[in-house]
């Protein structure tokens, strides 16, 4: 059985300070766009851009489970109880050995109907920065096999089941926390773009406007 908190965030995150850290440094790479780079290349200036997208994108909530895991089920309760969208991924196709890592979601949740086997059990203990539920389908609620005793079962062929509660509750606080988990993000690309030849100006400051102590 994996040993996995079935409701995490595995880095705390502290909330912002303001209603949006990043509009100061939205504000200066804009500028330096404006201003033709100011000597920073066209690739540069794309690398900081990309890294305030993945700050702006919408909220990427993934379902991921295997073949018959209620993963599309459980998607589509999401959908009709509060217009959520989430992505549906296979879990087997994910955790499979040799696969590129991808970049990680906003929020991740992973179903099981059968006791997890062993590539399940890795993904479930690798280390993540984002919030993850793991939820048992398919099984008696009341009664559940031993492998689902510590996990939430939920029912989801009908979006109005009270089981599907605890994954509403758990997607509000995760959305309500995605402001923090995300600058945490954007500080991380920063720091990784201060040390370059080119942006690494820039990035450097753009880390000083998020907060951020900088370079020592």
């Amino acid at each position: 059985m994996p040993i996995v908190t079935q409701d995490t965030a595995l880095r705390p995150a502290v909330q912002p300070t303001i209603a949006d850290p990043a509009s100061r440094v939205r504000r200066m790479v804009g500028s330096a766009r404006e201003q033709g780079g100011n000597g920073i290349s066209t690739d540069g200036l794309r690398e900081l851009e990309l890294a305030l997208a993945r700050f702006d994108a919408p909220v990427d909530i993934r379902v991921r489970g295997g073949l018959g895991s209620g993963r599309r089920t459980l998607a589509a309760a999401l959908r009709t109880r509060r217009g959520w969208r989430p992505t549906i991924d296979d879990l087997d196709v994910l955790a499979a050995a040799g696969r590129a890592v991808s970049t990680p979601p906003d929020v991740e949740i992973v179903c099981l109907r059968t006791a997890p086997c062993r590539h399940e059990e890795a993904w479930l203990r690798r280390p993540r920065a984002h919030a993850l539920l793991v939820v048992a389908t398919g099984v008696d609620g009341a009664e559940p096999p031993r492998w689902a005793r510590d996990l939430p079962a939920v029912d989801a062929r009908r979006a109005s089941d009270g089981s599907i509660d605890v994954v509403v509750s758990f997607l509000d606080r995760a959305v309500d926390g995605l402001a923090a988990v995300r600058c945490l993000r954007l500080e991380a690309e920063l720091e990784r773009l201060s040390v370059h030849h080119e942006v690494g100006d820039l990035a450097e400051a753009a880390l000083c406007a998020l907060g951020h102590r900088g370079r020592t």
